[in-house]
């Protein structure tokens, strides 16, 4: 075979795989990653899915759309996915109370006087002036709160630039206080813009009766003037925990990691597995290795099985970098981490062609999602008074998920294809001017001379 063709082989082989036409949309459970048995509750019709972590891990889809329930015949049943998992209720702004202090362990002579019709006169201790001693804390009277609290909001000014962990604590008569959240904020550029979601979830906590306490140590520079707490009818699904191994450091700073699925993380936890101490750390995302590092949050890493969670807000990127702060000693050894997942919903219409199979996971799989209002029918009511399915997760292995470092450069696969095709092309073009010069050549052997 002469060169020119060789070359022709070459590039038409290259451009058959860049123009592969995409693989077909699979219309069987079979043509899906992941098969669950689901069986419905009583009575049948419209109900709610909640999705398990052995689905949630196999989606791969950003937009949840490779996810299908088939009947018995291997047709599929109508899903909707704004059967949403938690009813909000409403928002309720709360103004602080501010509980100062002089940064120290004793407290300064001042105390706050709350009138409350079942606990009488309640003094809480403070401290000074304002100005002076700086403000430590805030309280917020919940006691009107009956319904469960989904998150809250705060309305707080914070040095640029430095993280500050906001304690959150709850009490029924202002001496016993029971932990509920933590959380790091980071204000990263200027104006009072929060890095990250600015709520922190509460999962249905009860405020009834009692009383909050949001607190940041001994940062200086911190000013919390209200709270903007959400409700719902009921308490929300609890967040879906998923251990992730391979996790593995690049050097006592930074680590990277790729999620291999495309549902939405809540939040990230790492909890360190070496004899590390206090390390404060940002997090980092990104979708493709073309894209910048995005910065997502910033936690602190401490000592002990709690370890620190960085929420993300339902994030779906795909590449996440997590840097220690340069300060510290860094991490010893790479941390356990474990993903948690927002619950996903679904209302279902169950028809009567059982046995039914939830398949979840195919890249090529299009959405085809209803509105709950037409799976349920006004006369129902909400998708929240639906009985609930039952996936059958028994006989599988508990979740988990492998995770390896993100591809590093500029280039994915199809693209060098292109490249390569390219560069090729080019090579052909001047090889084949090269041999049409040099036969044009002066003194070159003509036919029949």
């Amino acid at each position: 075979m002469n060169p020119l063709r060789s070359f022709a082989v070459a590039g038409l082989a290259l451009l058959a795989a860049c123009n592969k036409a995409p693989e077909a949309p699979p219309t069987a459970p079979e043509g899906f990653k992941s098969r669950l048995a689901v069986e419905p509750a009583a009575g049948g019709g419209a109900q709610r899915l909640l999705l398990p972590a052995q689905a949630l891990i196999a989606i791969e889809r950003a937009d949840l759309g490779d996810v299908r329930l088939f009947d018995g015949r291997g047709k599929p049943v109508p899903l909707a996915r704004d059967g949403a998992a938690v009813a909000k209720h409403g928002e309720v702004t709360l103004p602080a109370v501010p509980l100062l202090g002089d940064g120290t362990a004793q407290p300064a002579p001042t105390t706050i006087r709350i009138d409350n019709p079942a606990l009488g006169q309640v003094e809480v201790s403070g401290g000074g002036d304002a100005a002076a001693a700086g403000q430590s804390g805030v309280l917020f009277d919940t006691h009107k709160i009956d319904q469960p609290a989904v998150s809250v909001a705060l309305d707080a000014d914070l040095p640029l630039q430095r993280p500050v962990t906001i304690t959150l604590e709850t009490s029924s008569d202002l001496k016993i206080w029971q932990p509920l959240a933590e959380k790091v904020l980071l204000r990263a550029g200027q104006g009072g813009a929060l890095l990250g979601p600015a709520e922190i979830a509460l999962g249905g906590a009860s405020f009834k009766d009692r009383y909050l306490k949001a607190s940041w140590g001994d940062a200086a520079g911190v000013e919390l003037r209200a709270a903007t707490v959400t409700t719902a009818s009921s308490a929300p699904p609890p967040r879906i925990a998923v251990a992730a191994s391979g996790l593995a450091l690049e050097d006592a700073h930074r680590l990277r990691f790729s999620v291999p699925f495309g549902a939405p993380l809540a939040a990230l936890r790492l909890i360190e597995t070496g004899p590390d101490g206090v390390v404060p750390l940002r997090l980092y995302g990104r979708n493709h290795p073309e894209e910048t590092w995005t910065l997502l949050g910033a936690g602190i890493a401490r000592p002990g099985d709690k370890g620190s969670t960085i929420d993300l807000g339902a994030a779906t990127w795909r590449d996440y970098r997590i840097e220690a702060d340069a300060r510290s000693a860094g991490f010893a050894a790479a941390p356990r981490l474990e993903l948690l997942l927002e619950p996903v919903e679904l209302v279902a219409a169950f028809n009567d062609a059982p046995p039914y199979v939830l398949a979840v996971g195919s890249g090529s799989a299009a959405p085809a999602w209803f509105a709950a209002d037409e799976l349920i029918g006004n006369h129902q009511g909400t998708s929240a008074a639906l009985p609930l399915a039952r996936v059958d997760v028994s006989g599988t292995p508990a979740p988990s998920i492998a995770v390896a470092p993100p591809a590093e450069g500029p280039f994915d696969t199809r693209k060098l294809v292109l490249w390569g095709a390219l560069v090729l092309g080019t090579a052909m073009l001047a090889f084949a001017a090269i041999r049409l010069m040099k036969a044009n050549a002066p003194g070159a052997d003509q036919p029949g001379s």
